[in-house]
């Protein structure tokens, strides 16, 4: 072992005491955090995925040869790798002496970038451990690549040779990954090269899952490229015409076969890691219980391609995972069916039967474009129900998905939910489709006018839960006692309450709902009729002027975290919350009514500490006078959404016995514009993680805690929000021009540390 560190210290000297190794690395450093912020900056989340998934990758394939390729290349120049072998040292021990010294060397570039992760924590939430598996991938990629660019620097004595030669095969296996290539070949092709891409593996790691087929793959190219060193470094001490090299030739070709085979059909293999801080790909404790305790037998058919489309090649092997899981969790009680859907009619009308169809997915094959069907869908049946999913494109709220049909198809009597409408209200089939066909997957939904019928009887009625979704136009006192005589009965309402009306044609906005506002009063919170503005997390909008669509930063659709305590983070079921549009702020007074008592009011919504109100709403426009008026001393923290629980007595009762177990719920938002299909609906919806808030809410409102917790497990976004300009270009600039500052002190200490060193004068003592 002491042979092998002092060969690696020589190296690593080599890259320390030039200053190509110190320009290297501050090259590798600026480019990765300045193309790394430029891409956080254009969608600002606290994450790191998109400077690792995109960026990192990149600039690995062109820092990495560079750093390699004097490795060996310059031994053999010198002349030196001779002597080297002459030493009581075997070749693998140089081989392994180099491959670290090398690695050493790529993985300082590496840690130099931590403090983007670091300086990102300061101005959001970042999910530490995906953050930990993106990077334990990123240096399972860069120990590959320094084994190919140890491969390509032992070819030759030439250092710019190596440098192309390694350039090349790296660039040809992250290529290998890309659809440009992949939709170029047939299918079974296509799925085994993209399997042989580092990008592929590395993007299933950047989830923040380490997946076994995932580290068995790094692993075989690390062990293929390191043998391949080995015949070209060993090859060098032998005659080619003797029998020892041809046995050389077959032992390092047979290790590379076998680390291809390990590498490319380790796919068969289980077992995986999730770091996710929601551990987004595990089972919830809540799917579990669900398919635990089913009474009778769910069977569940999936439907695939026996040569599926590479498109969706990996989301395959990841739903089938998903299946095997929810099986292996149900003690017996689910059984799957795999199906390869076009391997026969029989088997394409079993598809069809269960009303899963094939997609079109585009390839392109001996210049031409060619359709290809694939099948990825779900039928799920319990005794005479069933739910189907058409098409899986994804993972995402796949188990949501899942669970909550299976909870659907066993509850023996789904809750009501009463839809009140006639007062200018969203109905339901128009402005709030979406999110109705969720809910009426584990509820019944029913509309009711008001107006035309006169009395709510929401009890007689049977509603478990009343919806007020936005109403635009004065609501009367008797509809007021109405709600309150079913709260006293232990009702739940949720109430969309827009105080503000906007007319988005001028850009202005009116007074609305005056007596609902007053009514409210009555369980202890103001609801003001003005606007919030949050001048640091906000939407970025586009506005029509006179040169065309200009985006332009817009404080009037703040993003809103759900608030910070145990209740709230509960009751919106973990979902991180959502971007109200010309939302007004409500005060928790905590002043009630006599009828009123054992009230708990609870923020569910809350803006940073960087919003404001504009009381006049007379010019909305992205360049409203109110936007630069407003001073920062009005700035705070404003609720949004409240929910309510307590007990009341009937309407215009001060005094009453009220039975223990009839404690009221209630939500109030006050925006109805967050879940609309404009907002949340349509084919590419933009905030489609709003729909899963308002079912979380309806869940709690029925108590419904299992689909509660189910629903909040999801991928979060997690926005940058910075205290100050100043904050942000710490953070910026920090990374961009501090650390690859630092990286240059840290060379020049050294290199006058080394020159005093050298110019010491030594004599001897007399």
């Amino acid at each position: 072992m002491g042979s092998i560190f002092a060969v690696v210290k020589k190296d690593l000297k080599g890259y320390f005491d030039q200053p190509t190794g110190y320009i290297l690395l501050v090259i590798f450093a600026a480019l990765l955090a300045g193309l790394g912020f430029r891409q956080l900056f254009i969608a600002p989340e606290a994450s790191m995925r998109a400077v690792i998934s995109l960026w990192l990758p990149m600039l690995l394939t062109l820092f990495v040869p560079a750093a390699t390729m004097r490795l060996v290349s310059e031994e053999q120049r010198d002349g030196t790798l001779e002597t080297l072998l002459t030493q009581p040292l075997r070749t693998w021990n140089v081989i392994a002496a180099k491959f670290i010294a090398g690695f050493a060397f790529v993985s300082v570039g590496i840690i130099a970038s931590l403090g983007i992760p670091i300086a990102l924590e300061t101005a959001g939430d970042m999910d530490i451990g995906a953050v930990v598996a993106q990077y334990f991938g990123t240096f399972l990629m860069t120990a590959s690549y320094v084994a190919i660019g140890l491969f390509a620097s032992s070819l030759t004595r030439n250092q710019m040779v190596a440098l192309i030669i390694g350039l090349s095969i790296i660039g040809l296996l992250t290529l290998a990954g890309l659809p440009i290539v992949t939709l170029a070949l047939p299918s079974r092709v296509a799925v085994l090269i993209q399997d042989l891409s580092p990008l592929t593996h590395y993007g299933s790691i950047a989830r923040g899952v380490l997946d076994l087929r995932d580290l068995l793959y790094f692993a075989a190219l690390i062990m293929t490229f390191l043998s391949a060193t080995y015949l070209m470094i060993r090859g060098k001490t032998v005659s080619h015409r003797s029998p020892r090299y041809r046995n050389l030739q077959f032992g390092v070709a047979a290790l590379v076969l076998i680390s291809l085979m390990v590498g490319w059909f380790g796919s068969f293999i289980g077992g995986r890691l999730d770091l996710t801080e929601q551990r987004l790909y595990t089972l919830d404790s809540a799917t579990r219980d669900i398919v635990e305790n089913l009474d009778d037998i769910v069977t569940i058919k999936l439907f695939t391609s026996q040569d599926p489309p590479v498109q969706i090649s990996l989301v395959t092997r990841d739903v089938i995972d998903f299946v095997d899981d929810l099986a292996s969790a149900s003690n017996g009680r689910i059984k799957v069916q795999k199906i390869q859907a076009d391997t026969s009619e029989e088997a394409a009308e079993e598809a069809e039967r269960s009303f899963i169809r094939p997609v079109e997915f585009n390839t392109a094959t001996q210049g031409e474009l060619q359709i290809k069907l694939g099948y990825l869908g779900m039928g799920m049946t319990y005794a005479n129900s069933q739910e189907v999913i058409g098409f899986i494109d994804s993972l995402d709220q796949l188990e949501q998905r899942v669970a909550g049909n299976i909870y659907r198809m066993t509850l023996k009597e789904p809750k009501t939910i009463g839809m009140l409408y006639g007062h200018g209200e969203k109905r339901r089939d128009a402005e709030l489709q979406t999110w109705r066909n969720q809910l009426e997957r584990a509820y019944y939904v029913e509309e009711f006018d008001y107006v035309q019928e006169g009395v709510l009887d929401a009890t007689g009625r049977g509603f478990d839960i009343l919806v007020i979704p936005g109403s635009q136009k004065e609501i009367f006192p008797d509809l007021f006692n109405e709600i309150d005589q079913y709260l006293s009965e232990g009702g739940k309402v949720l109430i969309l309450l827009d105080p503000v009306l906007i007319d988005q044609q001028r850009m202005r906005g009116s007074a609305n709902n005056p007596g609902m506002v007053n009514w409210l009063r009555e369980y202890g919170i103001d609801v003001g009729t003005d606007l919030v503005m949050d001048f640091e997390a906000h939407e970025t909008l586009g506005f029509q002027s006179a040169y065309g669509v200009v985006n332009l930063p817009y404080p009037y659709w703040p993003q809103v975290p759900t608030s910070d305590n145990p209740n709230a983070k509960a009751i919106s079921g973990g979902s991180p919350g959502a971007v109200l549009p010309w939302a007004s702020s409500i005060e928790i007074t905590n002043r009630f009514s006599n009828e009123v008592q054992d009230v708990e009011v609870t923020p569910l919504l809350t803006t940073y500490n960087s919003a404001g109100l504009d009381i006049d709403y007379d010019d909305l426009s992205p360049r409203s006078p109110r936007i630069e008026e407003l001073s920062r001393t009005e700035l705070k923290e404003r609720h949004l959404a409240v929910s309510i629980t307590g007990r009341r007595c009937p309407p215009l009762r001060a005094v009453c016995e009220i039975d223990p177990e009839d404690v009221f719920r209630m939500i109030v938002a006050t925006d109805s514009d967050f879940i609309s299909e404009q907002m949340a609906g349509g084919r590419q919806p933009r905030y489609s993680e709003h729909i899963f808030l308002g079912l979380n809410w309806i869940d709690w409102l029925a108590q419904e805690d299992a689909l509660t917790q189910i629903r909040g497990k999801g991928e979060r976004f997690r926005p940058l929000v910075f205290s100050s300009d100043l904050h942000k270009n710490i953070v910026q600039y920090g990374n961009i021009i501090g650390v690859p500052a630092l990286i240059i002190i840290i060379g020049l200490v050294r290199f006058f540390l080394r020159r005093n060193t050298t110019r010491k004068v030594y004599t001897r003592g007399r």
